[in-house]
């Protein structure tokens, strides 16, 4: 027996499963990032009134649907350019800390204003809810590295 393939799912009940599970966790990301974006959207609007026009909760979910392209259309401009800033610096651990900082509010940052333009049922008047969105992934990255290394240390 070939112990590289122990892992494999190897009857078709298995590999059923083993789709469910995928497809179950891929839901659940899913709404756990619609649920932070929808909170983050609220205390935006709350906070900065008159910011953001949406004609209902269908614009939520087109922008569930546009998230992941934006994402991907933003690492396309930002990865490279943060990967030349960082060949070009001295190989210190703090200037890499921010440079991975700012080209990561940077990327956040265009995802919003992508959202906010091109999400349906959607009207921003300033693009203070992309600004408050991409700050506040700044002030949550750290806690999510601290707790994801803390998981990985159990």
């Amino acid at each position: 027996m070939n112990p590289s393939t122990d892992d494999e799912p190897s009857t078709d009940g298995e590999k059923r499963l083993a789709r469910a599970v995928i497809g179950g966790l891929v839901l659940w990301v899913t709404a756990v990032v619609g649920l932070v974006m929808l909170l983050v959207l609220l205390i935006t609007v709350a906070v900065f009134p008159g910011a953001i026009e949406i004609d209902g909760l269908a614009s939520v979910f087109w922008a569930l649907l546009l998230l992941a392209p934006c994402s991907a259309i933003a690492a396309a401009v930002t990865v490279p350019v943060r990967r030349l800033v960082r060949g070009s610096l001295a190989h210190s651990v703090p200037a890499a800390r921010l440079t991975d900082a700012v080209f990561g509010w940077l990327s956040a940052f265009l995802v919003g204003v992508m959202l906010l333009e091109w999400t349906p049922g959607v009207r921003a008047h300033s693009v203070v809810p992309a600004v408050a969105v991409a700050t506040a992934g700044l002030v949550m990255a750290p806690l999510a590295e601290r707790a994801g290394r803390r998981n990985a240390g159990d």
